[in-house]
């Protein structure tokens, strides 16, 4: 295959390394535009337009920012990246520099740079530093702003033009493109790792391509429209979601556990009520969340589109981590219950003795009276 790649050559192409961050529980996203209206140009919301008349419509749609060049040191060499941001309703900012691929650069130099980019922590850190600039000149639109330590990553190389192969076929054939896709290099992968990554390949015209894989994806689209582009990091942000959530209700539920367990120890001095209440709130909370996510895509006529967007979904085990969400809620759920009970017992005990004192009260009054 080394002799084919080397007949291969981008002749027009952008690598986007896409960082994604959770900022905030929420973002009001017409306030962001409000306070952004002092730098015109660098707003825009987000629109899918690969079919004329066809399209899929993201409810409430992400703002698109500008944010200039970024310097990104990777290996020995500095790539200067046109750097764009993404700011979702859920709480969620997509940074992603895109560096153009220099013209007449073969597949295996391709492969080289696709390696020193997976090793690069100057991308983590220099997006991490833009996110943080960005939240604090959104800060009036952030609802309960907060940071969470980790962070999600997706490369796509996006092809426009290439020199070499005419059709997705041909390019398959002659490309090691499983190789690119894991920014593999040193090694032979074997045939089960290369079957597993080629089973997410699909082509709307003969001259186009696009392979999803769990951490990159080649998409190879001579419009240079990024519609796709588009639809892939959108379910980026619901694997980030997915895992600050997970990773949230995790911390929630030892949070819980522990106070139950501090409460049980003081012995009758037992607020459930507290614990009750916090419980209820974070499973409407991540119901709402749920909710949201299932409803924030809208297929309209372009089903292509569509049908990406649920490879990627799958490919990333977004299922997986909805379900471990799910049966966590569930858990709060019981846990509610539980907490529930224990308070109404805790009012009949409360009920029952003020009963008791009533009727004491009473027989020894009527006592009294008496002598």
């Amino acid at each position: 295959m080394s002799s084919g790649q080397n007949a291969i050559r981008i002749k027009k192409g952008t690598i986007l390394l896409y960082r994604i961050f959770d900022i905030a529980e929420e973002i009001d996203l017409g306030r962001v535009e409000s306070l952004l209206t002092q730098s015109p140009g660098t707003q825009e919301r987000l629109r899918l337009t690969r079919i004329p008349g066809q399209s899929i419509v993201i409810r409430n749609a992400p703002v698109h920012l500008q944010l200039g060049e970024t310097p990104i040191l990777a290996g020995a060499r500095e790539y200067i990246a046109d750097t764009h941001a993404k700011v979702w309703d859920y709480g969620v900012v997509s940074i992603v520099f895109q560096i153009p691929i220099a013209e007449g650069t073969t597949w295996e130099q391709l492969l080289h740079q696709a390696s020193i980019f997976e090793l690069a922590n100057e991308v983590d850190v220099s997006a991490r530093k833009r996110s943080e600039e960005l939240a604090r000149a959104i800060a009036p639109a952030l609802q309960r702003p907060g940071e969470w330590a980790g962070l999600e990553d997706y490369t796509i190389y996006f092809l426009e033009t290439i020199e070499g192969a005419a059709t997705g076929e041909e390019l398959l054939a002659k490309a090691d493109i499983p190789a690119l896709i894991l920014a593999e290099t040193d090694r032979n992968l074997s045939s089960l790792n290369r079957d597993s990554i080629l089973e997410n390949t699909y082509q709307y015209r003969g001259n186009d391509l696009t392979v999803i894989d769990w951490n990159s994806a080649i998409v190879w689209e001579p419009s240079g429209q990024r519609d796709i582009a588009d639809v892939l990091e959108f379910a980026v942000t619901h694997l980030m979601e997915m895992r600050y959530y997970d990773d949230l209700i995790d911390r929630r539920l030892t949070l819980l556990y522990d106070s139950i367990e501090a409460q049980r120890q003081r012995r009758g001095k037992m607020p459930f009520w507290k614990l009750s209440h916090e419980a209820s709130s974070r499973y409407i909370e991540f119901s709402e969340f749920i909710g949201r996510v299932e409803n924030s895509l809208k297929v309209v006529g372009d089903f292509y589109l569509a049908r990406i967007f649920r490879a990627a979904v799958r490919r990333f085990r977004v299922p997986d981590w909805q379900s471990s969400i799910s049966r966590k809620m569930g858990i709060l759920a019981q846990v509610s219950e539980l907490l529930q009970g224990e308070i109404n017992t805790q009012r009949s005990m409360i009920m029952e003795i003020i009963v008791i004192g009533l009727i004491a009260f009473e027989v020894v009054n009527s006592l009294l009276q008496v002598h």
